[in-house]
């Protein structure tokens, strides 16, 4: 349909894979979708904060050699013009006439402006609008009869007022469920494995995995997706590995497997599988990464799909699967081994056991943690987001051998995210956390219940040398706090993340060739339809706007 169609998927890959620091970036009327398939938008949301998003288009004259115009009725004073165009857009029953025909007070304006400018800067009026004039002038006409005229001028510069209803269907978000017609047409059994971490959910939904013929795992991080890889072929199940970064066959010869372990980002919704796994289901809610969740729930072309997760993403799911017709079937597993709250801090690195991790918030804090405890005379294992995959597998898989002299773990809260890693004792260098909150900005934060349970969960492992784990804080101060956080139970989840598909963004670029990335992503936020079906709620469009404005400063458009 697009002749430009490759561009705009390609701006729609970079929407869904650029992770951007948009702390600095302030967008004009952000969003906050606040109940279910409900958006609301925050600050003005009056017509002109829509209307001023589309970009006009110039209307230029296209002058005859010959003034057909002058020779039928005669020459005309620019003022005398003048004069009627004022008179024209003070009518007010012409400005309800535009408001019926889609034009707001803004669009009025910039519409009336351009106009006024096109009859009295134009060498030669057209012929028509020459004749009306001439008959107001004489007084055998009204200022109104210059509306279908004023009309036309406006909708070549504001195209989109002939496919509103287009823009309309194509930004109602409402039912994004109906998006995946290939999905819906499969009867799709829907397993949810709820527990705790180490609690044995995910080892039952891989054994499903593994005995399927073909199948799907989707994990949240290229580490969890490299270990699963590793494991399947390991057990004689050919498997491949897809990341945005790199793509590794079973096969040496390079023809597909029957099994796939993907970052949920890259899951495919056209190949068909008997299984399907979506591991940390929970983070659907997330609001920058959410929307591939909910993507991979609705969308995935599998027999069987098994969610894992914590047991607040029950009720969400449940609402989701309504809108499929699928039925959910829940199965509740209990921690296999038991955790343990210290009584004291850490207090000092010099008291670091093997065994131990201890998780850090920010970058700055690993580097000097880490050179810290080798300043002592001890190895030490890193793992953070920038660390090349391989890197990552060589410092995990350092920490867990036994037979290694790096007894040691220092890393970010991405080990919360199922990693197996032997760890014995789970300490908290902080409880603060920068995060992005509902405005773009980044703030710092005490971590959530789901957050500090997920993480201190990884301490003991079942079949280990550490089945019993341990968690702690490096401050005294932070102790009592911690201890309220993994008392508590996590709030239910009632977001998941939302993204429109690239069709959608290619079908607005079709109607608004002359729009920017982010102009298209704004007006997609502002003219979402509003609906109170269920108390959930799909969130997250508004967090593609930093990475928007970004494409459109990279110039990614050839």
């Amino acid at each position: 349909m697009l002749q430009n169609s490759r561009r705009f998927r390609y701006l729609c890959a970079a929407l869904q894979s650029f992770h951007l620091n948009s702390s600095h970036i302030t967008i004009r009327n952000g969003a906050k979708c606040t109940s279910a398939f409900q958006f609301q938008i925050r600050g003005k949301k009056d017509d002109s904060s829509i209307s001023s998003l589309f970009i006009p288009v110039q209307v230029k004259s296209t002058p005859d050699d010959i003034n057909v115009g002058e020779e039928l009725t005669g020459t005309l004073n620019k003022s005398d013009l003048l004069k009627v165009l004022n008179k024209f857009y003070q009518n007010r029953e012409i400005k309800h006439l535009l408001m019926e025909n889609g034009l707001d007070n803004y669009l009025q304006h910039q519409a009336y402006v351009s106009f006024r400018r096109f009859c009295l800067e134009a060498q030669n009026l057209p012929v028509d609008i020459h004749v009306v004039f001439s008959d107001i002038l004489q007084g055998a006409g009204n200022e109104t009869d210059l509306f279908p005229y004023f009309l036309r001028h406006a909708k070549l510069m504001f195209p989109h007022l002939d496919c509103m209803d287009d823009l309309r269907k194509i930004s109602d978000l409402r039912s994004p469920a109906n998006w995946y017609p290939q999905a819906r047409a499969m009867n799709r059994k829907v397993i949810f494995h709820a527990g705790p971490t180490n609690s044995g959910k995910t080892y039952h939904a891989l054994e499903r995995f593994l005995t399927a013929k073909s199948g799907v795992y989707c994990g949240p991080l290229k580490l969890l997706a490299n270990e699963v890889f590793n494991k399947c072929n390991t057990r004689g199940t050919p498997c491949d590995l897809v990341t945005g970064e790199e793509r590794s066959y079973a096969d040496p010869a390079g023809n597909p497997s029957g099994h796939v372990s993907c970052t949920v980002e890259m899951t495919s919704l056209s190949n068909p599988y008997e299984v399907a796994i979506i591991d940390e289901i929970q983070m659907i809610k997330d609001p920058q990464r959410g929307w591939a969740w909910t993507r991979a729930l609705l969308g995935i072309m599998a027999e069987e799909i098994h969610l894992c997760g914590e047991a607040g993403a029950v009720d969400l799911v449940r609402q989701l699967t309504l809108t499929t017709g699928e039925d959910l079937e829940v199965r509740h597993y209990k921690r296999l081994t038991s955790l343990k709250v210290e009584d004291s801090a850490l207090g000092s690195l010099d008291n670091v056991l093997p065994g131990d991790c201890i998780v850090c918030f920010s970058k700055n804090d690993i580097y000097s943690v880490s050179r810290t405890i080798e300043a002592s005379g001890r190895e030490v294992a890193v793992i953070y987001g920038g660390l090349p995959p391989g890197t990552k597998l060589a410092q995990a898989a350092k920490f867990n051998d036994p037979d290694s002299s790096c007894k040691i773990l220092v890393a970010t809260d991405a080990i919360g995210m199922g990693l197996n890693l032997s760890i014995r004792r789970m300490i908290f260098y902080s409880l603060i956390k920068p995060i992005m909150n509902e405005k773009g900005e980044k703030e710092m934060d005490t971590i959530s219940v789901s957050s500090a349970l997920q993480i201190a969960g990884r301490a003991g492992r079942y079949g280990t040398q550490w089945e019993t784990g341990y968690v702690t804080t490096f401050k005294p101060e932070d102790l009592n706090t911690l201890k309220v956080l993994l008392s508590s139970q996590p709030e239910p989840i009632t977001q998941a993340g939302l993204h429109p598909t690239a069709d959608q963004i290619e079908l607005y670029a079709y109607h608004l060739p002359n729009s920017t990335l982010s102009n298209l992503m704004q007006i997609l936020i502002i003219k979402d339809q509003k609906s109170n079906l269920h108390q959930t709620s799909y969130q997250g469009v508004q967090h593609c706007l930093p990475t928007a404005i970004q494409v459109d400063y990279l110039k990614l458009l050839w």
